[in-house]
């Protein structure tokens, strides 16, 4: 844990970020005088206000005068001006993940890790242990739904983390338990390949202690490859192959939990996608471990509402709903497809995406115009860039050129066109609306009802 005594005022550098945030909240909790800035406005900067922070927006050389440490977000480098003025001054600089790796060295960490579904499990757990009494401390990389699920800073039971592979920042975290939903090629800005990936997260189930245990999802081949190497006990999950805890898909909806033949419970959930029933799957097994009823975490499960910008309600535009998704690679715009189907009740459905990364671009550009092709027609807005400029990359016209013969794939130029394009569907009335992706896109779903005439 980080000495209070020795470093006793803490200011955040990217503290809006849905990982930052929860950190800095429960640092405050604990007796630290923290302080924060963001680039923008944000929900969760105003939930840092509420909860008596000082966080502001812009970054400004000033903000670190007095403080004792400051933490910074991985997407937050040296050039920043709060940070080089800390260098400066002498002051440490430190990234999330040490900051985190700290917390996680004096409690019972869960700790959720894999490509995709990494936000929902953990909320899902989360949700579990606090309806199972045991007051979880939770840090996610997203926001939930539900107002109840939101974080308690001040809670005092076991540490529920969500464990991000980017930059490698897990492997600064002190895992009692671990979780990996999947494993495939992502991040490949800062990984050589899947042989990367594959070695790093073999590196973060090698700090479990011997006395901790290991989650892998058995109907993934990358998580269910990380098998071999571990030395301590390791359970299995999966809905479509053997596993030791195996998930039963019911014709009325429901999943049943059998662990080894034996029946546990079953669950239905609210939020839709066969996706979010195998992420609810390592929730009940993960809390089985830990000893929750299964029948108490199969309620929990039945009022789960999801994450923000996980397949998220915004509105109605003439009878079309309207969505708005986190998803920036195939396999999680495939899978958010297939929930929207499950959602649409026969509608037809168009969505807009918009590219996160050149990078990411180059790589998956066929696999993104092969999962767009799944909706009935979509729109591939340019790339965001984010952190990178276009010779690290290609731009979103890879995605169409690669798209199958006959894909109902279209360019737009940008927000203007994209917001245009689905207002013209809406007016036909039996479309789902949809816009995906990682950067600014989740506004432009706003943007469509706010603008409608």
């Amino acid at each position: 844990m980080i000495p209070r005594h020795r470093f006793r005022r803490l200011h955040f550098v990217g503290v809006g970020g849905a990982g930052m945030a929860p950190l800095a909240a429960w640092f405050a909790a604990r007796g630290f005088a923290v302080s924060g800035s963001d680039r923008n406005e944000s929900s969760n900067l105003e939930w840092l206000r509420d909860s008596g922070l000082e966080v502001r927006v812009g970054h400004d050389p000033l903000h670190v005068e007095d403080a004792d440490l400051v933490i910074r977000t991985s997407a937050v480098g040296s050039e920043n001006v709060e940070v080089a003025r800390a260098l400066e001054l002498g002051i440490p600089v430190v990234r999330r993940a040490e900051a985190l790796g700290e917390v996680t060295r004096e409690g019972h960490s869960l700790c959720i890790a894999g490509t995709h579904g990494k936000t929902t499990t953990t909320l899902m757990i989360a949700r579990i242990l606090r309806c199972a009494g045991l007051r979880p401390s939770v840090l996610p990389g997203g926001v939930p739904t539900n107002v109840e699920d939101q974080p308690d800073p001040a809670a005092d039971g076991p540490l529920v983390v969500e464990s991000d592979e980017f930059d490698r920042t897990f492997l600064a975290l002190h895992p009692d338990a671990v979780i990996v939903t999947n494993l495939e090629e992502d991040h490949l800005d800062c990984y050589a390949g899947i042989e990367d990936l594959h070695a790093t997260f073999a590196g973060f189930l090698a700090r479990l202690p011997f006395h901790g245990y290991a989650l892998v999802c058995s109907e993934d081949a990358g998580a269910n490859s990380l098998r071999a190497g571990l030395a301590g006990p390791v359970f299995t999950y999966a809905i479509a192959a053997e596993a030791d805890y195996r998930g039963i898909e019911l014709p009325d909806g429901s999943t049943e939990v059998h662990f080894r033949g034996e029946r546990l419970c079953a669950f239905k959930l609210a939020v839709p996608g066969r996706h979010n029933r195998l992420n609810a799957l390592a929730a009940v097994a993960l809390c089985h471990q830990e000893k929750v009823d299964p029948h108490v975490a199969a309620l929990a499960l039945s009022g789960f509402r999801g994450a923000r910008r996980r397949l998220d309600l915004v509105g109605e535009l003439d009878g079309c709903p309207v969505y708005d998704d986190y998803g920036h690679h195939p396999t999680e715009i495939s899978a958010t497809l297939q929930a929207a189907r499950e959602l649409g009740g026969g509608r037809r459905i168009a969505a807009v995406f918009q590219p996160h990364l050149y990078s990411r671009t180059r790589h998956f550009a066929a696999g993104f115009a092969q999962a767009l092709a799944g909706a009935d027609r979509a729109f591939v807005a340019p790339v965001y860039a984010a952190r990178e400029t276009p010779e690290q990359g290609l731009g979103s016209e890879a995605i169409l050129a690669a798209a199958p013969e006959g894909a109902p794939l279209a360019a737009v130029s940008g927000r203007l066109e994209a917001v245009e394009s689905l207002r013209r569907l809406a007016k036909e009335g039996d479309w789902l609306l949809l816009f995906v992706g990682a950067g600014d896109v989740g506004s432009w779903a706003r943007d469509l009802l706010r603008e409608t005439p």
